[in-house]
């Protein structure tokens, strides 16, 4: 829930720099947004905005939709609609735990669905944040980022998917293109052993941490992180309400000339989460990266 409009959101979601200039014909990416008792996903050019029957946990998401033009396009849009419906859902004795299998019953779900005309070509990265009693439970598939803005300290939570990465996790020596992306939702993983799969580490893609007043939590595609630097992301995200936040996050991405798609869902926490006897441990995770330090 959101007593007393403690959070606000705010979203850019934009094609990038566009054909024209060398960029994407279509936008890929999508996003939900549930909160205040409405769910607003992208579609096409407009909002779609429905109604909840209550005013549940909020629930954030961004998917940035891969295998060219429709495919990505139908591939994003599929998972967010998919996601849509955590939001409503009772809350769990581990909310962690129920938000990774979510995920993959999802995928297990919708695979089929996809696959009909034979093999998967589209896919999806996957970030989602579901925030329950002023705690922040987040999952992660691909590589696009969930990242924290507390005070002047910008921290990375999300590990990007990477063949390296996974490599690292495993022992196991950097393989070749290191840096391409090692899985995706819906399509599954690549080079993992099996693509009707997916890999979701618990502690590793997923996780929580303690909301302060004064936070803010940015959801986004590479479309930003790829193109901008994190000292820019970190100045930038500070700026004025979530709105004018996730605005201007999008306007250094199209003047850095992004080419890919852009999303920027921005969470402001503008009240007290009002968390009480909990450890604050969102500096205890061995796997943090300190973006922008003090």
């Amino acid at each position: 829930m959101n007593p007393g409009g403690i959070y606000r959101v705010g979203v850019a979601c934009s094609v990038g720099i566009g054909s024209a200039r060398g960029g994407r014909a279509r936008n890929e990416d999508n996003y939900v947004i549930g909160l205040d008792g409405r769910v607003r996903v992208r579609a096409g050019d407009k909002e779609q905005v429905d109604s909840a029957p209550n005013d549940p946990a909020p629930v954030l998401a961004v998917a940035d939709g891969m295998g060219g033009h429709e495919d990505g396009e139908i591939a994003s849009s599929t998972t967010v609609h998919a996601i849509a419906r955590l939001y409503g859902r009772a809350r769990p004795t581990d909310v962690e735990a129920c938000l990774r299998d979510f995920l993959l019953d999802t995928h297990h779900r919708l695979r089929p669905t996809v696959s009909v005309g034979g093999v998967v070509k589209m896919g999806t990265t996957l970030t989602v944040l579901w925030i329950v009693s002023g705690r922040a439970y987040w999952a992660h598939v691909g590589d696009s980022r969930l990242y924290l803005l507390r005070g002047e300290k910008l921290v990375v939570i999300t590990r990007d998917q990477t063949r390296a990465e996974f490599a690292r996790r495993d022992g196991r020596p950097e393989p070749p293109y290191p840096n391409h992306l090692s899985q995706n939702f819906l399509y599954g993983s690549r080079g993992l052993g099996n693509d009707e799969s997916l890999r979701i580490d618990r502690g590793v893609d997923t996780g929580s941490f303690r909301l302060h007043q004064g936070d803010r939590l940015l959801l986004c595609s590479d479309g930003l992180h790829g193109f901008v630097s994190d000292g820019a992301i970190q100045q930038t995200l500070s700026l004025g309400d979530a709105t004018t936040a996730a605005s201007a996050l999008l306007g250094v991405a199209m003047r850095a000339e992004s080419d890919d798609n852009v999303t920027a869902l921005v969470l402001a926490v503008e009240g007290d989460p009002g968390v009480v006897d909990e450890p604050d441990d969102a500096e205890d995770w061995e796997h943090k990266t300190t973006l922008v330090p003090l």
